[in-house]
């Protein structure tokens, strides 16, 4: 049996602002990298992840962090924790979200990326399911979001996020295609056929139903993925 590296995907830090559990509070998630650190977990970045087929070994403690939709509370309360603790983290945006309120700035993105294990990465052009959208739309939103964020950031873009989840073999040969080098699915990625593809890294979503130290122990098992959906 397999032991995957968990990667964990993380939205916002505002449960106010998303009631409906996507978000977690702040002094929770301070609280987990406190757990991370407790029990000698690895925190390493999706490079890391992809190169190794997403697979650790048996008594590895390898753990990726990931935050999709480029919130402001990402960077006003995920990365001051992060950089306290010196944890790497990928950050999904949007391009077409930054700067709007309550999205980052291209300045926080800038101060963020400069920070080693640190990684923006493209959540692509726009928040539309790319599999849902005509495939001249979907290729031209990895194309131009990856391009954007390198002019922006003047960075090398690496990693894509597939909004809502949402991919099919086509759309993850046009992230190849497009230069990604990586990219995260979400929890729902079962198909086996999938498993060590680095275009589809699965994650596991962290929300309110994990905020025990108990679900969030279980989450950072390695087995999790056999048990079904979070």
């Amino acid at each position: 049996m397999a032991k995957f590296i968990p990667i964990l995907a993380y939205h916002s830090l505002d449960p106010e602002r998303f009631p409906d559990k996507r978000a977690i509070g702040p002094d929770l998630f301070r609280k987990q990298l406190g757990f991370l650190r407790r029990w000698k977990f690895q925190v390493t970045g999706l490079e890391a992840c992809a190169a190794s087929g997403w697979k650790e070994g048996l008594w590895e403690r390898k753990v990726a962090l990931t935050f999709d939709d480029g919130y402001l509370d990402n960077y006003e309360q995920a990365f001051p924790a992060l950089k306290e603790s010196g944890a790497a983290a990928a950050f999904f945006v949007t391009p077409e979200e930054i700067g709007k309120k309550g999205f980052m700035t291209w300045g926080m993105l800038r101060e963020m990326a400069a920070v080693p294990g640190i990684e923006i990465g493209s959540h692509a052009l726009e928040h539309k399911p790319l599999s849902d959208i005509p495939e001249k739309d979907a290729w031209t939103s990895l194309v131009a979001s990856k391009k954007i964020l390198e002019e922006n950031l003047g960075c090398e873009i690496k990693a894509i996020s597939y909004p809502c989840g949402s991919f099919n073999e086509k759309i993850v040969a046009m992230a190849r295609g497009a230069g990604y080098r990586y990219g995260c699915a979400a929890s729902h990625v079962h198909d086996r056929r999938f498993v060590g593809n680095p275009y589809l890294l699965r994650r596991i979503k962290i929300s309110g139903s994990s905020a025990s130290e108990f679900a969030f122990s279980l989450r950072l098992s390695g087995f999790y993925h056999f048990f079904g959906r979070p």
